[in-house]
């Protein structure tokens, strides 16, 4: 066995599942709206493609962004094409979006605070 496909093995299995919370499901779909009225579908089916591309990424490597502290244990924030900021955590089984925020969105740790303890509760 070549040493790339033992070392992309062990990658594999290194991934943690993804859970987006409802609420920025909800915010990624506004996003593609937007961007489809704005650009037209075909770009913002692209956009949110590529977004998704990038959170399956994350699953395997998700010590990634800038580390948070504050009322969210484990919060990161991490950057998308310069215009979009990513709200997670990583946690031992899983890695759990918070929220997207475009444009400068405000980042309210209280929303945050609530999704975290929504999707933990269930």
């Amino acid at each position: 066995m070549r040493l790339a496909t033992t070392a992309a093995k062990a990658i594999d299995s290194m991934t943690r599942p993804l859970i987006v919370h409802p609420d920025a499901a909800e915010e990624l779909n506004q996003l593609y709206d937007y961007i489809a009225e704005q650009a037209g579908p075909a770009r913002a089916w692209m956009y949110v493609s590529a977004i998704r591309s990038f959170l399956n990424d994350l699953c395997t490597y998700p010590e990634r962004g800038s580390l948070r502290g504050g009322v969210v244990q484990g919060l990161r924030i991490i950057g998308f094409r310069r215009r979009l900021s990513i709200a997670f955590v990583a946690r031992e089984n899983y890695v759990l979006v918070l929220g997207f925020f475009y444009a400068g969105r405000n980042i309210d740790p209280t929303l945050l605070t609530e999704r975290v303890r929504s999707t933990t509760s269930r």
